[in-house]
């Protein structure tokens, strides 16, 4: 124990004398917990449990009822999330309020909360919101709304309007569906969801026989709801919130009294974020490795004295772990301290929860950080209890040992871990497609790939070091100083391997996936068309859109078009069988994966960019237009429609061919609807080019008007294909640029502090301090340059194979093809940035060399030197 004190006392003292470097490793390991804590902090504060939101969701009540009952017992977990009723043909009920007391006893209270959807007309336009009933001035409902303006309803006839609506006291809207004309009273704010779209009445606006009107009930009773009392609800086919049971739950298990349990951690998760602590320990550990073993370096004489009066290997490695161990402890300590902080500050503008800090999180990245502190400080530990007493204390620097077989291991290593990367995803998703091999796959090959490229490096740093044995005197001595000194380049060399290889990874995958996107977008309508497309089905919102658009582009005709739809406009599957099944070609083959458009004349004049009196005729005629004959088979469209069942059709056609490429395959007549039993539900407007051209600015006006009737509805101009990976590949690059920065300062930094006796002796002889600046300069840009340089073809290499990983997934899985219809959406592009690359593989050594060379001091005070 008290060898252990002496070395945290030496520890603490050394920290005080070198605080720059100190700063330097606290930062690098300081920071990633930062972020981590921070991000830990956001996400948990952002994460409402249902015992944080009871209130919000049901006041002040001791449970709550959904409205309806099961014919049959129902298990349930604690929080009624999840439930469970056994056997098939389940049916259900409506509950009333007198089965509801029943359930709970004498001395209960239940209070009703109903909530439908209607629409509404305000000053001529019309919208869609909840309807909630709900006596806002019982205590019960005390905690789910807040009043905003105005004052809450009190009788039939006055409403409050949700904040999300945009309404304000004193408006007068008529409910559609129920003819009831209510006045807006107030502004309430739900507590669940503010921004929700709501209008909360008293109990009775909505009349009683309202079909879609979905009833719960909030009860007071007059002893808590125990779990037990919940179980015996439960056998009534009835699912209970209790407030007693959320605030103190039961284990959860797979007993028939026991609550269900929520779905587990997935094993896949695990692996991913196990994998991704060891890639950031790793980086970490090459980062900070270089700057403790600058300490170290400049300690030696403390440490051989050490030695010398007796201190034993074991005693001197202990001082060295004492460093990371102290720096590693504060800086994650402080790194946590500042990400709660800054998560505790900047929640509150977004989320609303109250703040929580997982303190068990939080204490695993404080953990991480203190570990990765002492695996930085591990080699130099046991370099400095295996250095030479005699040699130390006389001033000179023994050579290194080289391991001539880690090299082979290390190119083993990166074997594999390209093999895991190409094809540990193909293989393994045949083998269970339930998991996400591929981006596991990719971490464990970054793992391996990492370990091979340690074991590599210094092999990389003899083998560049040789190669320069032409350049001028200050970088051949910057090379051989490299090589003499592997134990600090290659750690340093090592992290801005990694640190580049996976930039160009990403580089190639963001890259490849935009070139993949822009080779097979297919545009869907005209360039230039300003179209306004909406889930909405209503027919009253879609006449509210048209009168927006309409308004927002006035003198412009606009092309209505729409889908096929079934009873209550449900959605109807249309699928075209094209008469082509393996030569449709790419342009058509993806117009395939999109239904056929139904409209009129001047849906047809559109497509084909001008009159056809044939086609204008024929679609009249109740024929479907189509504009490439391979879609046809024997003369007709045939296509399926399917709601409940597939059903196959074949309709006349007649071929018109458009200009260029046709955008759709067919435009299918109006009146084929009700031939096949089915509606029309129009859901697009289109403006032509022609007739107008809409600037970005209208565009977004545009959007924002149709939003504000319907969140469904968009509005956008067809531009081409708008994809753009450049913000992307540029966060990469400068997050790449600094990780390099970090490690080959602090590889030169250790290289100045060593290299003062060579530096001298060039003074001495009479060189100028340009040849200093230079010999600092080819210090830095040797560690930088060979790191980036290999780091760049492994990422390279990485990226082509994950690329290709991909496509071969996709191609296995099936990925492309449609009713046995061959497509060329999965494609195999591969898209290398090259001018980012090549920034980044001639800039940032050059950047390193310039700054090194600029801030190193060329005044040396000579020292006599022993020999």
């Amino acid at each position: 124990m008290s060898a252990i004190i002496a070395a945290l006392r030496l520890s603490r003292r050394e920290i005080g004398r070198a605080r720059g470097r100190s700063a330097l490793i606290m930062v690098m390991i300081g920071l990633p917990v930062l972020l981590l804590a921070a991000g830990l902090t956001w996400q948990a504060t952002g994460d409402v449990t249902l015992r944080e939101g009871l209130d919000w969701n049901i006041g002040t009540a001791d449970a709550h009822v959904r409205g309806m009952a099961f014919d049959r017992p129902v298990r349930q977990s604690a929080g009624a999330e999840i439930s469970h009723t056994a056997g098939r043909g389940v049916k259900q009920r409506t509950l009333t309020e007198q089965e509801v007391l029943a359930l709970f006893g004498p001395g209960s209270r239940a209070v009703p909360l109903r909530g439908l959807w209607t629409g509404y007309e305000a000053a001529g336009a019309y919208r869609e919101a909840e309807l909630r009933e709900i006596d806002l001035h019982d205590p019960i409902t005390t905690g789910m709304y807040t009043l905003r303006s105005g004052r809450l309803p009190r009788v039939a006839g006055e409403v409050a309007a949700g904040a999300g609506l945009g309404l304000q006291e004193g408006r007068t809207l008529t409910l559609t569906g129920m003819s009831t004309v209510v006045s807006v009273v107030g502004v309430v704010e739900s507590q669940s969801e503010p921004e929700s779209l709501e209008i909360v009445a008293p109990p009775g606006t909505a009349p009683d026989d309202t079909r879609e009107a979905a009833t719960s009930w909030l009860v007071d009773t007059s002893a808590p709801v125990s779990w037990q009392r919940v179980r015996e609800i439960n056998q009534h086919g009835v699912k209970v919130l209790s407030r007693a049971v959320v605030n103190d739950p039961p284990p959860a298990g797979n007993g028939p009294e026991d609550p269900v349990p929520h779905v587990s951690v997935r094993t896949s998760d695990v692996v991913m974020t196990v994998l991704g602590a060891v890639v950031v320990v790793l980086e970490v550990v090459f980062l900070a490795g270089p700057a403790f073993a600058v300490g170290i370096r400049r300690r030696r004489r403390e440490l051989a004295l050490i030695a010398a009066q007796g201190g034993s290997p074991r005693h001197l490695r202990g001082v060295v772990l004492a460093d990371g161990l102290t720096l590693g402890l504060t800086a994650s300590l402080l790194g946590a301290a500042g990400g709660i902080g800054i998560g505790a500050a900047a929640a509150p503008f977004v989320h609303r929860g109250p703040l929580e800090v997982p303190a068990g999180l939080v204490a695993l990245a404080v953990l991480l950080g203190v570990v990765s502190a002492l695996l930085a400080a591990v080699v130099p530990a046991v370099q400095a209890s295996r250095a030479d007493v005699a040699e130390v204390l006389a001033g000179r620097r023994s050579r290194a040992r080289e391991r001539r077989g880690l090299p082979v291991l290390g190119v083993v290593l990166l074997a594999v871990a390209m093999a895991v990367i190409l094809l540990g995803a193909t293989f393994l998703q045949r083998w269970d497609q339930r998991v996400p091999w591929q981006p596991i796959s990719m971490l464990l090959g970054a793992v391996l790939g990492q370990f091979g490229l340690i074991l590599l490096t210094p092999w990389l740093v003899g083998v560049a070091a040789r190669l320069a044995a032409r350049l001028p005197l200050p970088f051949r001595m910057a090379a051989r100083d490299a090589a003499r000194n592997r134990g600090r380049t290659a750690p340093a060399v090592a992290a801005v391997l990694v640190a580049t290889a996976v930039f160009a990874t990403v580089a190639v995958i963001v890259s490849s996936q935009t070139a993949r996107d822009r080779e097979r977008y297919t545009p869907q309508y005209v360039g230039g068309s300003t179209v306004v497309s909406s889930y909405a089905a209503n027919p009253a919102i879609w006449r509210e859109i048209k009168k927006v658009v309409a308004s927002a582009l006035p003198g412009v005709p606009l092309i209505e078009a729409g889908k096929f739809a079934g009873p209550g406009s449900r959605p109807v599957n249309v699928v075209v069988q094209p008469g082509c099944a393996r030569d449709c070609g790419a342009f058509l083959s993806r117009a395939l994966f999109r239904p056929p458009p139904i409209g009129g004349a001047d849906l047809v004049r559109y497509f084909l960019r001008g009159p056809d009196p044939v086609a204008e005729t024929a679609l009249a005629a109740g024929k479907a237009v189509v504009f490439d004959p391979r879609v046809l088979r024997d003369g007709k469209l045939v296509f399926t429609t399917e709601i409940t069942k597939r059903v196959t059709h074949s309709v006349p056609a007649v071929v018109r061919r458009p200009p260029g490429e046709p955008l759709v395959t067919a435009v299918l007549p109006v009146s084929l609807a009700a031939e096949l039993g089915l509606a029309v539900r129009h859901d697009t407007l289109v403006a032509d080019p022609a007739a107008v051209s809409t600037t970005p600015q209208q565009e977004e006006r545009l959007n924002a008007a149709v939003r504000e009737v319907d969140s469904t509805t968009a509005a956008e101009v067809e531009r081409g294909f708008r994809g753009d990976d450049m913000a992307t590949l540029l966060a990469f690059a400068v997050g790449a640029s600094v990780l390099v920065l970090g490690g080959t300062f602090a590889a030169t930094g250790l290289a100045v502090a060593e290299g003062r006796p060579d530096r001298a002796t060039l003074a001495a002889v009479g060189a100028a301090g340009r040849v200093q600046r230079l010999l600092v300069a080819g210090q830095a840009a040797f560690v930088s340059g060979l790191g980036v340089g290999a780091g760049t073809f492994v990422g390279l290499v990485a990226g082509v194979a994950s690329v290709f990983s991909g496509f071969h997934r996709a191609r296995a899985s099936g990925i492309g093809t449609v009713n046995d219809v061959s497509s060329d959406l999965v494609t195999l592009v591969i898209d290398v940035p090259w001018l980012l690359v090549a920034g980044v593989l001639v800039g940032l050594p050059l950047l390193t060399a310039l700054l090194a060379g600029l801030c190193v001091r060329t005044r040396v005070v000579l020292t006599r030197r022993l020999t």
